[in-house]
């Protein structure tokens, strides 16, 4: 591993250590953090090494997380709800369709809505919006951020040609961390 591979490393373990020190509980208690506790505190920071098109975050104050589907976080996104990314408050919302995202944001595309993520991608391709999910083959699908659980911990995959269709830029010490997705039938990127 070169230098800059170990320091992006590093650089991404700091970053995600020190948002999950938020959500520890207080001295003497011991607990294990839950699998969506970890995931929310990790699309927060995920946020922070995507940069959206040129003046789409400019209009708001806020960064919205809109929630698809059933809703596997619970109050665990209490941790990150009013943190800053890119100088922005992030918002956390709950939609029951595509057609409620009305501004540049991150989606999370619950497995509930796994028939139907064809259409959701569809009603968004042209958006800036940062899709995330965590079910098998949606990076595959066109979902751009996709975790998974390998060995016990959180991993994830990315579609690169899903975030260049959305005009957004992962930072490369971020897609050195995760698993780059091929484009499906061979296309290439």
């Amino acid at each position: 591993m070169d230098f800059c591979r170990k320091f992006a490393a590093i650089l991404m373990l700091i970053l995600i250590t020190s948002a999950v020190v938020t959500l520890l509980p207080a001295r003497g208690q011991e607990r294990k953090l839950g699998e969506y506790e970890v995931k929310a505190v990790f699309i927060y920071n995920l946020a922070k090494f995507v940069e959206w098109p040129d003046k789409s975050l400019d209009n708001s104050s806020t960064l919205t997380l809109y929630i698809l589907g059933d809703d596997p976080f619970g109050s665990y996104l209490d941790a990150i709800r009013g943190k800053l990314i890119k100088g922005k408050r992030l918002v956390v919302k709950q939609i029951e369709s595509p057609d409620a995202l009305k501004n540049v944001g991150i989606l999370f595309v619950s497995s509930s809505e796994k028939e139907q993520l064809h259409d959701i991608l569809n009603v968004i391709s042209s958006l800036p919006i940062l899709t995330v999910g965590d079910t098998r083959s949606f990076a595959k699908r066109g979902v751009m951020v996709n975790l998974y659980i390998e060995n016990n911990k959180i991993r994830f995959e990315i579609n690169m040609e899903a975030a260049n269709r959305a005009g957004l830029k992962i930072s490369s010490n971020l897609l050195r961390m995760g698993n780059i997705i091929a484009p499906p039938d061979g296309k290439k990127e």
